[in-house]
């Protein structure tokens, strides 16, 4: 007993010493910045010029490969500054190609910032700070964790913060195109993997909504929770300058006949972007976005949330609501809720992910309550399939080898064939109550439009619907409606995964999800 307190004392002492330790440094030296006027002379910005006053032109970025051509393309047509913000920015082909194009703007006088949620970059934190050394640009780290070596502890002594993080995705060029959507920075985003793909959705912005989203830039990148990279981890050399430069453009040389890049060249995207053949649809619309405080406050201070303004703004629909959320837990408000507008006479569907097509097992265990109420109340509950998309990506003129699977990944919603939301923003207890969100409500009928013909004609193929076995109790089926197929259990999965479900939904961390 006596060596066993030890021990416990032992290890008691080690943590606190460890994490007690360990703070973060002084804010005082940190300087802020802002993004230029919008008013700045910029030729991709009077290329896209608005003749428009008091609307946006939105313009929807559906396909992976040009998502991040647009990225690209921008980057290099930028003229003064490039601000990015994004929650993952994994160590991977298309974000070594994403950087080497900043630092390449950079070079030529163009101020790029880059803003990046602390969470994952660990194994990136060098590279970032050799970056920084270059006189154009800086890199900030949000919520980062004080002990750089063991930050895994530092959820012992500040959880409730650590645990939160900004999710928001950003990306803004000479103050007059902007970015945002569901993609975060790294291949599976982009197609540019074949055994992974997820479906996601951006929509790239001009117009008045431009200036507001630097606006909520400048609000994270100037928050007292944004380190420079070089304070948290000490300063770097010119020396780790040239190796990182000479690094990137190595790589970009060595992959120039690589199968990725010869389809980024390809694309038709390229060409009717710098010929100014985009056709944007100009409509009013807000932007929405949670103060950084958010991840600060209390859960139930809602002073810095963005969701109940979002939805006091969307209104009920009257007639349709059409919701896509990859990771989806409704809650028994929500539940109720959603409900109640099909006893209104509205036509109500959800999609988000099957178990097999999931990447976070421990939230359908959070989700998979809910659908029974669901579908019994008269929702139409839709789940992707992990759809090999070979055949997709050669129908789209790609070469691939193997096989691809897919997972859900993008957050909108529209009422009505009227007005949809595209961000950041599940609809979960995370993204409404912990994370940092952002996103746009846009009065466009043609969006709205697009969206509800690809749930009327495409999802079918694409997903299970999910019915009652019977009316009486809450057994369910899962019914392909192209081949007529029925699923008793969740299709595609083992009986270890659905024990492994069953198993997480045993314990109360739904708040969590």
């Amino acid at each position: 007993m006596i060596i066993n307190s030890f021990k416990a004392t032992f290890c008691a002492v080690l943590i606190f010493t460890i994490t007690g330790c360990a703070q973060l440094p002084s804010r005082e030296s940190i300087q802020p910045s802002y993004a230029i006027s919008a008013d700045t002379p910029s030729t991709i910005g009077e290329a896209v010029g608005s003749n428009h006053p008091g609307l946006s032109g939105f313009y929807p970025l559906v396909d992976g490969v040009d998502a991040f051509v647009a990225r690209l393309a921008l980057i290099d047509s930028a003229e003064h500054t490039i601000d990015v913000q994004y929650y993952l920015y994994h160590r991977q082909q298309t974000t070594i190609l994403f950087t080497a194009f900043l630092l390449k703007a950079a070079e030529r006088g163009v101020r790029v910032r880059l803003l990046l949620d602390d969470l994952s970059q660990a194994d990136s934190e060098l590279d970032l700070a050799a970056l920084a050394v270059h006189p154009n640009v800086e890199v900030r780290l949000f919520n980062p964790f004080p002990n750089r070596r063991f930050r895994a502890l530092g959820f012992i002594t500040n959880y409730s913060q650590l645990s939160r993080r900004m999710h928001n995705k950003s990306f803004i060029v000479d103050n007059r195109i902007f970015i945002t959507g569901g993609r975060n920075i790294g291949n599976a985003y982009f197609s540019a993997e074949d055994h992974s793909e997820f479906i996601d959705l951006d929509v790239m912005s001009v117009g008045d909504i431009v200036p507001e989203a630097s606006d909520a830039f400048d609000l994270y990148w100037n928050h007292t929770l944004s380190y420079p990279v070089q304070n948290l981890h000490g300063e770097r050399d010119e020396q780790s300058l040239i190796e990182i430069t000479k690094t990137l453009e190595n790589y970009v040389a060595d992959n120039q006949q690589s199968n990725y890049v010869e389809q980024l060249r390809e694309s038709a995207f390229v060409n009717r972007l710098l010929n100014d053949e985009i056709e944007f649809d100009w409509q009013e619309s807000t932007l929405f976005y949670d103060h950084p405080d958010k991840v600060m406050n209390d859960v139930d201070e809602k002073s810095a949330n963005m969701s109940p303004s979002l939805f006091k703004k969307m209104g009920e629909p009257k007639r349709k609501a059409i919701i896509v959320s990859p990771y989806f837990i409704p809650r028994e408000q929500g539940t109720q809720l959603l409900t109640s507008w099909v006893k209104k006479g509205v036509d109500v569907t959800v999609l988000t992910n099957s178990l097999a097509a999931t990447d976070v097992s421990a939230v359908h265990a959070g989700y998979k309550k809910y659908r029974a109420d669901l579908v019994r109340g008269g929702v139409k509950l839709w789940e992707l399939k992990p759809s090999d998309l070979v055949a997709i990506k050669r129908k789209a003129g790609r070469k691939v080898t193997g096989s691809s699977q897919a997972s859900l990944h993008a957050k909108t919603m529209t009422f009505d064939d009227e007005k949809i939301f595209v961000g950041t923003m599940n609809l979960d207890p995370r993204s409404l109550d912990l994370n940092t969100e952002m996103g746009v409500l846009i009065d466009s009928e043609k969006l709205s439009g697009f969206l509800a013909h690809w749930v009327d004609k495409k999802m079918p193929e694409y997903a299970w619907k999910v019915e009652l076995k019977s009316p009486d109790d809450d057994e369910l089926i899962w019914l392909d409606t192209i081949s007529n197929h029925q699923f008793d259990e969740e299709p595609q999965t083992s009986s270890w995964r659905r024990f492994q479900v069953w198993f997480i939904s045993l314990f109360p961390i739904e708040d969590e999800l």
